[in-house]
């Protein structure tokens, strides 16, 4: 539970939690009528200019523990990658109290995502009370912060459901059920994929138990602003098809589904914000449990765009169900920019690990925005080169394109490079492989917790607003 406070009189028997730059911050901490040992030892830190994380055994009725955070050495880690781990050290039940307002943002984000958990299936669930001491000038930041964290954890929860519970039809009522106030839903149905000969889509899905569905979702604010289109690719587990997967990588494949979650939470979150531009998302939701009827590797198989596409490897099916939907977008609505999401390659774990999405291709404008964001905040892009020779080795012998090609080893490059063929109208075009960053399962780390990160729920719609 969340608790938004501006009265410290009504807590009772919970716990401290402060940040100290510097000696003068102790003066937010004068109602507690502090001893003069534990002043001088949190000054004795302080005056050492070494960063560290100590527990006061206060026994009072309003606060039982004060727990400190001296923060004076910057030039080793953020306030972020400091926070995190003694965060997670705290009791269920404690009180923010910031030294300053430009820190109470950063303090909110680390106590509420890096303690995330994901109780849904437990019989026994353990919830944290958090109360959040405001001030007239903080409130309504904390407030607008708060409704930010809770698309996050909406993604996170969603990205954690296991697949018998979260499908594509389950998954399109929820976001059907979703209040909106200014964006537009379009659902289309299994029969409407089909009627609009979206074959790439129908080969991937072929016969499995859930049938697919496709989300549109429409933030136009004003039809003479430029228009930006983004997709992810949502499968609800991926198996590989005939090219399965190995026996470890099995596992963790239904997080396969979690950047179509992101999106639903980015657009959630765009949906109340001012905005100088036209928001396009795309949801495409299919299954790829294994079937007798499954498409095969050197199938061949005609796109939307009435492009020919040879299967090489049935496990490369994201990039299939993304080029039918560039393809579609691409005609039927007046883009400016494009933006394709997904977890595409495990090569990106060698590189980046759990740390950086790779970002690439044609709109050296929105690309440098994502440098620019990475410099000053948690979420973090990095830029892969891009140029036609990626394009041209998409090109097969035996049809217009091949889904895979083996020799070619820039994997996360190539998935770009093959969606890119399905433009139809060159549209400035920019592609983010978010493989490892969105599946974090080796350690914590800063905001993220051993789980689904919903990475872009902040960086993208922060980045979203600023376009212009």
């Amino acid at each position: 539970m969340i608790n938004i406070v501006d009265n410290l009189k009504w807590i009772k028997w919970s716990n401290l939690f402060f940040l100290v730059e510097k000696k003068e911050c102790l003066e937010k901490l004068s109602f507690l009528s502090l001893d003069k040992s534990i002043v001088d030892k949190i000054n004795l830190s302080i005056k050492k200019k070494e960063n560290s994380f100590i527990q006061f055994f206060l026994w009072k009725r309003d606060f039982e523990n004060l727990y400190i955070v001296v923060y004076v050495d910057k030039s080793k880690k953020n306030i972020y990658e400091l926070l995190w781990e003694y965060v997670t050290k705290l009791p269920e039940n404690f009180t923010i109290i910031s030294n300053n307002v430009d820190n109470l943002l950063p303090i909110v984000d680390t106590c509420l995502l890096s303690r995330y958990k994901f109780q849904k299936y437990l019989s026994e669930k353990k919830e944290d009370n958090i109360n959040i001491y405001v001030t007239d000038d903080s409130r309504q930041k904390v407030k607008d912060r708060i409704d930010t964290i809770d698309n996050i954890i909406l993604a996170r929860d969603l990205g954690e459901t296991p697949t018998c519970d979260l499908y594509p039809e389950s998954f399109a009522e929820i976001i059907k059920k979703t209040k909106w106030r200014n964006t537009k839903l379009k659902i289309l149905s299994p029969k409407d994929i089909e009627k609009k000969w979206l074959w790439l889509l129908w080969a991937v899905w072929k016969w499995s138990v859930n049938k697919p569905y496709m989300v549109i979702l429409e933030r136009i604010v004003d039809k003479k602003l430029p228009t930006i289109w983004f997709v992810w690719k949502w499968i609800v587990f991926d198996t590989g098809w005939l090219n399965i997967k190995p026996e470890e990588w099995m596992y963790p494949m239904k997080d396969d589904m979690c950047g179509a979650a992101t999106v639903f939470a980015t657009m959630k979150e765009l949906d109340k914000k001012d905005l100088n531009v036209n928001i396009i998302a795309c949801i495409p939701l299919a299954e790829n449990s294994i079937s007798w009827e499954s498409y095969r590797p050197s199938d061949i198989i005609t796109a939307y765009s009435w492009k020919t596409v040879n299967i090489t490897n049935t496990d490369a099916e994201g990039r299939l169900i993304l080029a039918d939907w560039v393809s579609y977008i691409s005609k039927n609505y007046k883009l400016d920019k494009v933006i394709t999401i997904a977890t595409l390659t495990g090569v990106a774990l060698y590189a980046l690990g759990y740390r950086y999405a790779w970002v690439m291709w044609t709109d050296r404008k929105l690309i440098d925005n994502m440098l620019s964001y990475s410099k000053e905040n948690f979420e973090k892009y990095f830029e892969l080169p891009f140029d036609k020779y990626y394009v041209e080795k998409t090109k097969s012998t035996i049809a217009d394109f091949d889904n895979w090609t083996a020799w070619i080893y820039t994997w996360s490059t190539m998935w770009g490079a093959f969606i890119y063929n399905f433009l139809l109208n060159n549209e400035e075009f920019t592609h983010i492989d978010i493989a490892w960053i969105a599946n974090n399962r080796f350690e914590q780390y800063g905001l993220y917790p051993k789980c689904t990160t919903w990475f872009w729920v902040d960086s993208l719609s922060t980045i979203f607003k600023s376009l212009k």
